[in-house]
């Protein structure tokens, strides 16, 4: 008789999820396990520099005005390099004062660590943040945070002049357009109030320092502890800037320590992805560094997200970052109904292997035809089994999730308040509306 199928294990759509877990997740959680892989990054603990109210009541005010300081460039004109990662072959190199890549186009990786900037600056007064006006209300504002501003005016130096931001798990794309488009790509700060102004114009940071979304979705005591603003930790993440292809970074999906799907990041159409060769040698590539550099070393548990970009072929990957396994962290190309599936596939037994021929005698002719119906039956299943992981990219300048002319983040390039008017007006309606509005505010 044929041999049975077994029931698919139902998994569930997402994992138990724990304030560690989330925690986990920080840069400055994974970065010392992972440094020789990942970009050169210096972390600074607001807690740790004693500002972190004055920073809150900063990036809270209504105002826009810079903290005192920030608009002025470094002193140093050539900045010298921080040592490269005593582990890394590039040390040397580094010490030698080579540039931050080597001969193959390889960022120079260095070890980050959390920067008390009063050590440093000489300075062991505590920073206060003040709202300074005349009596009569007409004297802008004064904001200062002295260790901090001196504690990106470090990074910036250590990283050859530019550095790319973080807070917490957070990075504000959303905000990228404030800043001059430059030939190294987006959010290129090379002063501290680039920094500054990119945090205090992003919606994706006010959102990153909601204890309750940050921590959505954890349901153990701590999390609910956690939940208190003032109890949350703030770290200011700064990396080297390194100019990236987006078209070579994906991402990569990993539940009960499987590695699922890896999908595209950037969504738009590119011709090097199409050949079949390239997609093989990609989900080798990725498979294996998953293998060989992450796989039981990163400590958030076994669900998890990462990025990764590819660089030249010849050379390994370089991790990105990682994120929870969580509905706030975008499935891209799939969604996570189509992981859950994987995830079930994955779970399923192997097929039995192909029995040994029998000598043909009666006695064994129905054994031989139930082993054969069991073997054909586990060979159907292996072969519309999906081969994991699965890689999407975008095959067609038609595919449905491919993006068009409209700029990425698109939305948050427009007022609050044109966004929220538009709303249930058609384009006619909203532009009357929105010229009576100048108007409006144009005679007031």
């Amino acid at each position: 008789m044929p041999v049975p199928i077994p029931p698919t294990q139902t998994v569930p759509l997402f994992p138990p999820l724990t304030k560690s877990v989330i925690d986990s997740a920080r840069t400055s959680a994974w970065y010392d396990a992972f440094a020789g892989v990942t970009i050169p990054t210096t972390i600074v603990d607001l807690d740790d520099i004693g500002e972190k109210a004055a920073f809150l009541e900063w990036l809270n005010a209504d105002s826009i005005f810079m903290p005192q300081g920030s608009e002025e460039p470094h002193r140093t004109t050539e900045p010298s390099r921080a040592p490269a990662h005593p582990a890394h072959p590039a040390a040397q190199a580094e010490e030698d004062n080579e540039p931050p890549f080597d001969l193959l186009g390889r960022p120079v990786f260095r070890r980050a660590r959390s920067t008390s900037v009063s050590d440093e600056s000489g300075s062991e007064d505590d920073s206060e943040s003040e709202s300074e006006s005349s009596e009569s209300g007409s004297e802008a504002p004064v904001y200062r945070l002295p260790r901090l501003n001196e504690g990106i005016r470090l990074a910036i130096k250590k990283y050859g002049g530019a550095v790319f931001p973080k807070l917490n798990w957070t990075s504000p794309k959303d905000a990228a357009f404030i800043l001059p488009v430059t030939p190294r790509g987006p959010l290129y700060c090379t002063t501290p109030a680039d920094v500054f102004l990119i945090l205090k114009s992003s919606d994706f940071i006010g959102h990153a320092l909601d204890p309750s979304r940050a921590y959505e979705g954890a349901e153990d005591l701590l999390a609910r502890e956690a939940h208190a603003p003032e109890r949350m930790k703030i770290e200011l993440v700064l990396r080297e800037h390194v100019d990236m292809n987006p078209a070579r970074e994906v991402r990569c999906f990993v539940r009960d320590d499987v590695l699922l799907g890896i999908s595209q990041r950037d969504l738009n159409f590119y011709d090097h992805l199409q050949p079949a060769d390239t997609r093989r040698e990609i989900v080798d590539r990725v498979r294996a560094f998953w293998e060989d550099e992450i796989r039981g070393k990163y400590q958030g548990g076994k669900d998890y997200i990462f990025d990764l970009y590819l660089t030249d072929w010849k050379l390994k990957p370089i991790l990105i970052d990682f994120h929870p396994y969580r509905p706030s962290t975008d499935p891209l190309l799939f969604t996570y109904q189509d992981l859950q599936s994987l995830s079930e596939v994955a779970r399923l037994p192997p097929p039995p292997s192909e029995p040994p021929t029998p000598s043909p005698t009666p006695t064994t002719t129905a054994s031989v035809s139930a082993s054969t119906a069991g073997a054909t039956s586990g060979r159907e299943r292996e072969r519309d089994r999906p081969r994991l992981p699965v890689l999407r990219i975008i095959d067609s300048r038609a595919h449905p999730a491919a993006n068009r002319a409209a700029p990425e983040y698109g939305g948050n390039m427009m007022p609050i308040e044109m966004v929220e008017m538009s709303q249930g007006r058609t384009v006619e309606g909203f532009r009357a509306a929105w010229a009576d509005a100048i108007r409006q505010g144009m005679t007031e």
